[in-house]
């Protein structure tokens, strides 16, 4: 019995820190302002390129914006 309670604990304990990590690496590395200053440290990037992701990020995060709260 006291191994069952044991393994539902732990069970408990992974999936914590697994959603912990999912959030962590979501928020850090594919949030919109991560995603442009990657692009723009890119050494292969060209400034066109560059100019296009933000301008692509640019209209989703306002795309997201307008449809969370839209005008009447």
């Amino acid at each position: 019995m006291p191994s069952a309670i044991l393994l539902v604990v732990t069970s408990l304990v992974v999936m914590v820190l697994l959603l912990a990590g999912v959030t962590w690496f979501e928020q850090r590395m594919l949030s919109p302002k991560s995603i442009i200053l990657y692009t723009a440290r890119s050494r292969s990037a060209t400034p066109e390129h560059v100019e296009a992701v933000i301008q692509a990020e640019a209209e989703r995060l306002l795309a997201a914006e307008e449809l969370a709260h839209p005008t009447t």
